[in-house]
């Protein structure tokens, strides 16, 4: 069976060198994992075909690639509605290992995901204008802590959002017939922008429990996710969910050093072989990196 496998940064159009990082490191770990079920089709920037043994091409040879293809899987930022367009697209072609262009649609906008998720599950009070409390703004469609900020107003195209303090947390679930969690992680951030994380999160078992059960809660209010769904979550008191991306997240970069197998493995229903905390580091000054794309590279080493 052939997968088209496409991630953004590594495929499609150059990015800032910060986050198309992630976005190389991602592709690589989903490229060693998913080759063991499939037969990677697709393309890769010039400058990274001494990486993957996959042709240079661009976007304009997207779908000749996905008509040779039996499924795909998609990752790309969810910026002006970048992921759903591209998976729209797709799915005239091929089957989606992902989520759909329906649930890409509502996870893209925090304000159509607020409005799916409130009452439902618990999340920070958000709003299109200003709000009593201290809040933060962010793009309705963004990724990676890009335009977050405080402020004492809200843009056209920003929310406002309820600032909870408390821990960092983000949670890989297998969304299918039923819902699966593979992992809960630490996210480490520089300001609000994502910098890294921790694989897995240094919680308890009730916190853990706490934190999954609602991130579940939360990916059931949305239709048409599947497969690998990472669940942002803000812990204070209790669980706070923040966004559901419908899409491979920077922590599956540390599954097969983590936990002994890929992300393809666990979503294939493969077990658990050790449990080894990992950190995960973007960095401008890395010793032994995973990937690098100008100076800023990401590093996976033992953490316990």
């Amino acid at each position: 069976m052939k997968l088209f496998l496409f991630e953004f940064a590594t495929c499609g159009e150059k990015i800032e060198d910060s986050t198309a990082v992630e976005g190389l490191a991602m592709f690589k770990s989903a490229f060693e994992g998913f080759k063991n079920y499939f037969e990677i089709t697709g393309f890769v920037r010039p400058e990274f075909t001494h990486l993957f043994p996959l042709p240079a091409d661009s976007l304009n040879s997207l779908e000749r690639y996905l008509e040779e293809s039996d499924a795909f899987l998609i990752v790309a930022p969810e910026d002006d509605f970048l992921l759903y367009n591209l998976t729209k697209k797709a799915e005239r072609y091929a089957e989606n290992l992902g989520s759909s262009s329906r649930a890409v649609a509502v996870t893209s906008d925090k304000w159509k995901l607020y409005k799916k998720l409130k009452g439902k599950v618990q999340v920070p009070e958000t709003s299109l204008r200003e709000l009593d409390c201290k809040f933060l703004i962010k793009p309705r469609t963004g990724c990676a802590g890009e335009g977050v900020e405080f402020s004492d107003a809200v843009p056209e195209g920003y929310i406002a959002q309820e600032f909870i303090e408390g821990w960092n947390l983000s949670v890989s679930l297998a969304v299918g017939e039923e819902i699966r969690c593979l992992s809960v992680n630490e996210q480490l951030l520089d300001g609000f922008r994502y910098a890294g994380a921790i694989v897995p999160a240094r919680i308890s078992e009730e916190v853990r429990k706490e934190v999954v059960e609602e991130a579940m809660k939360a990916a059931e209010c949305v239709d048409g996710l599947n497969g690998y769904v990472g669940v942002d979550v803000v812990y204070s008191d209790q669980p706070y969910i923040i966004e559901i991306n419908a899409r491979l997240t920077t922590p599956v970069v540390a599954f097969l050093k983590a936990y002994g197998v890929s992300v393809a493995d666990l979503l294939a229903g493969k077990e658990v072989k050790h449990v080894r905390r990992q950190l995960l580091r973007k960095s401008e000054k890395v010793e032994n990196p995973y990937v690098k794309v100008g100076n800023y590279a990401i590093e996976i080493v033992d953490f316990d």
